[in-house]
Parts: structure tokens; C-alpha cells; sequence
């Protein structure tokens, strides 16, 4: 396709120079508001374009940065171009969500969550260098100042569906959100990396080598560390049926919470998770809104016309599990 012959040309260019054999002519594989993800096939392996809004283009650093740095199981990144907006790296397997499908191994889930648990731990002293990459600050004693800035705009929320009086129930539930987070800090977990799409979807699966990949990491904030395990957690009983009774799910939190185990007991570590799950659908509105205002609102919208309106619907779910509405 034409509009992405200075993508193809680029790639080509590198893929030649890095001694790589094309095979095949370049296919997109994803186009999504936020992201153009392009197969190149070579005669040693497929390698990946993706290109981003500028805002988001922080990702091919973000990736670098942990892999060389904290050694974590992230895509290799082979080149970058920030005139573009783009990188390539390396193919790492099929989605482990599709793997799952196909063959349902509770397991690998188990080794998901113990393995992104441990890279969050391995950033926990690397926050100011990856708010320097441009990593957001949404630690706890950020947050809610996050969530005011998102409240100030009016105009947006009732364009999002929200009615005056919601509005009005909203702001009046800033405070309670505030108070939560002072709550959930008093534990002193430490911040970390938080993907805010923590699911089985962005991690790829090598069934060869046994290996996961964790991808799509250009919308990580600093934050608490069990905000991803609650995303990961709803993914599952979205994608792959389980529920929160299933010895699976309460193995899955038994997991995370064995990479803390100088952090609070069980029941201490059960009691922040119940807040953050009471918290996570403002985290969701925030990450959500910071995604919108980074691509073009149009095409984001006509993406998700099926599903419009979706910051007010994590709202008003605040507003439910607090008990304002």
C-alpha cells in the first residue's frame, strides 16, 4: 500500500544491510488507532514493523531499556526510526492466547503471571530512569491528581456520555479515590512498570523453546504493581472462561503475591488487591483517556463504535463499587 512505502522502504533497507533475505513482499498484519504492525518474511526468520502515534513511539526505548538492562523477555528490537515513528524487531511466536485456545494449559497462565511479576520487581529502582524515557508518573501519590485533570474536562466527559448529574457524582467521588490510594500506599509495595494490558493477547508464546515474550509495552506507567494482575485476571474470565471461584484464578493471585514475600501476609496482600480491583476502573478511564488523546479521535472513535463511550462506563462502575450510584 502506498502510505506505507517509506515504512517498506526503510525496513527493506535495513533488513538488507543486517544481511537478511527478503522472501516475500511486506504484509500488514494489524492496523489499529494506536498502531501498524507489518510482517516482513526473510529466508531466516519474520521480523516486525511497528509504527505508532508520536507519543507512543517511547515503546523501542522502553524495550531496550529492559532488555539490556534488566534482561527481561521482551521483543529485540533490530533498529528504530524516530522519524517514523517505527522499529523492527525479531518474531518471538504466535499469542499465547491463541496457543491457549487451541490448547487450554492453565500453566503457562501460572508462568505469565510469575514472569512479568518478576520483571516488574526487576524496575522498581529504575522509575526515575524510565520517567526520563517518558514513562507516565501515576504513583499512588500521583494518581489522584491524574484523575482531577481527566475531571476538568468537562466538555469531553459529557461528549462521553456522562450527564450533569453524573458528573456531579463523579467529582464528588474524587475524594474517596484519594483516600484509597493513601490506603493502598500505607502498604508500601513499591512502584512499578504497570501494563495496562497486561493479558494473554501481548504476550507471545514459542511453544519450542517454551518461551513468553511480553509485547506491547509503549503504554506502561509507574504505578502499583497489582493493577496489571487485576487486568490480567478480568482478560481471563473474558477470553478464557474463568471465573473468580476457579482454584485457577486464586492460583493466579497466590503467584503474584509469592513475588512479595517479604511484603505483608496473604490476607494483608488479598486486602490491597480488593482495592486495587476497587480502583481499577478509574485506572481504566485514565489509561483509556491518555490512549485517545494520543491517536486521531476520529478513527478511534469509528474503531470502537461498537463500543462507544467507554470512559463513562468505567466511571459509572466506580461510582457502583463505591456505592455513590
Amino acid at each position: 500500500m502506498k502510505k506505507y512505502d517509506d515504512l517498506f522502504k526503510w525496513a527493506a533497507n535495513v533488513l538488507i544491510a543486517n544481511g537478511y533475505v527478503l522472501v516475500q513482499s511486506p504484509e500488514v498484519v494489524t492496523e489499529t488507532p494506536w498502531s501498524t504492525v507489518i510482517r516482513f518474511s526473510t529466508s531466516n526468520h519474520d521480523l516486525y514493523l511497528k509504527q505508532t502515534p508520536p507519543s507512543l513511539f517511547l515503546e523501542s526505548k522502553i524495550l531496550q531499556f529492559l532488555s539490556t538492562k534488566l534482561h527481561a523477555s521482551v521483543p529485540e528490537v533490530v533498529a528504530s526510526n524516530e522519524k517514523l515513528n517505527c522499529f523492527l524487531m525479531k518474531d518471538a511466536g504466535i499469542s499465547l492466547r491463541k496457543y491457549l485456545k487451541d490448547e487450554f494449559q492453565p500453566e503457562l497462565m501460572d508462568q505469565a503471571v510469575k514472569q512479568f511479576s518478576a520483571i516488574q520487581r526487576s524496575t522498581e529502582k529504575f522509575s526515575e530512569t524510565l520517567f526520563e524515557l517518558g514513562v507516565p508518573d501515576w504513583r499512588l501519590n500521583k494518581l489522584p491528581d491524574v484523575f482531577n485533570e481527566l475531571l476538568n474536562q468537562k466538555e469531553f466527559l459529557k461528549k462521553e456520555g456522562l450527564t450533569d448529574q453524573e458528573l456531579k457524582l463523579v467529582k464528588g467521588s474524587s475524594q474517596h479515590f484519594s483516600e484509597d490510594c493513601a490506603l493502598l500506599a500505607e502498604h508500601q509495595i513499591p512502584a512499578t512498570i504497570v501494563q495496562p494490558d497486561f493479558h494473554t493477547n501481548n504476550i507471545l508464546f514459542d511453544a519450542k523453546k517454551q518461551k513468553m515474550t511480553f509485547i506491547d509495552l509503549g503504554e506502561i506507567v509507574i504505578s502499583h504493581p497489582f493493577i496489571s494482575l487485576q487486568n490480567f485476571l478480568d482478560q481471563a474470565i473474558t477470553h478464557h472462561g474463568i471465573n473468580e471461584q476457579d482454584e485457577i484464578y486464586n492460583k493466579l493471585l497466590d503467584i503474584c503475591f509469592e513475588s512479595w514475600p517479604e511484603i505483608e501476609t496473604k490476607n494483608q496482600l488479598l486486602v490491597i488487591f480488593m482495592l486495587i480491583k476497587k480502583i481499577w476502573p478509574i485506572y481504566s478511564a485514565l489509561g483509556h483517556y491518555r490512549l485517545m488523546m494520543s491517536v486521531d479521535l476520529n478513527y478511534f472513535k469509528s474503531y470502537y463504535s461498537d463500543r462507544p463511550n467507554r470512559i463513562a462506563g468505567y466511571l459509572r462502575e466506580y461510582l457502583v463499587i463505591s456505592g455513590k450510584q
